[in-house]
């Protein structure tokens, strides 16, 4: 059935606007077709990539069993709650990864798969752009790329260092820019104005949400509240990061704006930090402002130290020591997924969640720091509108097919799009 838009009650592109900003709104049961549904009208199904450099501690990370039953390897415990919901994918690789053997080498085609040049930069197209590329134009922003560590520049050994610092490549020659400024990232969402930086988005659309509020059931309405309570949270944590990178108090990088957009400092923390840009993930997802996104936590090769977990060395020099710390760090990883989770669940798209509805691929450059990338740490969250059965651990350790690329294939047909090939894989991955 062609349901036509004055079928709806309130159309799901409808957006609270005020002056210099706009609000996309989340899934209401009033922005549901008045006649029969049709599966055109279903929530839509996001992606997600998250990733974190220099894979886990090489005798901790682990999953067997099924379902409730599953066991976890010390570095995968903050998902426990979450195992049913997990499937642990074991002997995926790169082929063309293990044509170098340092840490950029390893990382450049992350989520391509194809070949890179050891002398100048160049790789392949990443699926995450590949998708934004073809079926982008279904949202307002193709593709969220964030990222909580800047770029590291230079050569290593000859090798450009640029493919460290990026899994995202919207060219063969061009990472995708990878925003690691949260107020930035957030404008990316919600600003229409670049001069206002000094007014809350709420307040800029709240005469349209007055109007809009009279006309939402009392259910509709709680949820609505929620939501605008939850963009106003976030805006005043973004503020509050400014203060604290400069004075150890949190404040806006100007008082008030004096050039089109000003920049705005970053958390002095990295849970804080890290946690502020999984909300901004969850709220470009629960606003349908996109519908594809990669978060990269860390670099490959990362100058991190998490002294918040107890570590005293950068995360790079833990990766290749390997000491029991590790383990720690690892946890700190998997708990952002955890996080992730969490959230997603509690938002509700009719009769599914957020979490329903998304795939989460968390994955590494290697297994572990000392350059093992014969097999790739995967895990995968979520359930992908209906098409991710949980609580699996898969080994494809000696598989004829067990190429990254064919993971990638599937997780393109969950998101929207259907590929014949993606660089070196014909097939989608097996039994996923």
């Amino acid at each position: 059935m062609n349901i036509q838009r004055n079928n709806w009650l309130i159309s799901r592109r409808h957006a609270l606007r005020g002056i210099g900003a706009t609000l996309a709104l989340p899934l209401l049961d009033c922005m549901r077709p008045v006649r029969a549904a049709s599966t055109a009208n279903q929530p839509p199904t996001r992606t997600l990539v998250t990733f974190t450099g220099m894979g886990f501690h090489s005798g901790h990370w682990w999953a067997k069993g099924e379902g409730a039953a599953m066991e976890l390897g010390p570095c995968l415990t903050p998902l426990a709650p979450w195992k049913e919901r997990m499937v642990f994918l074991r002997g995926l690789w790169n082929e063309q990864a293990n044509n170098g053997v340092i840490h950029c080498m390893q990382t450049g085609n992350m989520l391509s798969g194809a070949p890179m040049s050891k002398t100048e930069v160049r790789t392949g197209v990443s699926f995450d752009q590949v998708m934004a590329q073809r079926i982008g134009d279904r949202t307002r922003i193709p593709s969220l790329v964030l990222g909580c560590e800047d770029a590291i520049p230079g050569l290593q050994d000859g090798h450009p260092l640029l493919y460290s610092s990026h899994i995202s490549w919207s060219s063969e020659v061009s990472p995708t820019w990878t925003e690691t400024r949260p107020a930035l990232a957030f404008d990316q969402l919600f600003r229409t104005d670049r001069n206002r930086g000094d007014r809350r988005v709420v307040d800029a659309v709240l005469e349209d949400a007055r109007s809009l509020r009279k006309r939402l059931s009392l259910t509709d309405r709680q949820r609505f509240e929620e939501y605008l309570g939850s963009v106003h949270e976030i805006e005043s944590r973004i503020k509050r990061a400014g203060k604290e990178r400069d004075a150890g108090d949190w404040k806006p990088s100007l008082t008030a704006p004096d050039r089109p957009r000003p920049a705005d400092g970053i958390p002095g923390e990295i849970p804080e930090y890290w946690r502020l840009m999984n909300d901004i993930v969850l709220l470009a997802f629960r606003t349908d402002s996109t519908r594809i996104a990669t978060l990269k936590y860390c670099n490959d090769g990362s100058i991190l130290t998490h002294a918040h977990v107890g570590a005293k060395d950068q995360h790079h020099q833990m990766a290749h020591t390997q000491p029991k710390e590790l383990v720690a760090v690892n946890q700190f990883f998997m708990s952002q997924l955890a996080y992730l989770c969490a959230r997603m669940a509690e938002v509700r798209e009719g009769e599914s969640t957020l979490l329903d509805n998304t795939t989460i691929m968390h994955c590494s450059s290697m297994l572990h720091g000392n350059h093992e990338s014969k097999q790739l740490p995967v895990v995968l969250l979520g359930g992908a509108g209906g098409k991710l059965r949980g609580g699996r651990a898969l080994d494809f350790s000696g598989a004829p097919n067990r190429r990254m690329c064919s993971l990638f294939l599937s997780l393109m047909d969950w998101g929207g799009l259907k590929l014949d090939r993606f660089n070196d894989s014909t097939e989608r991955l097996p039994g996923v």
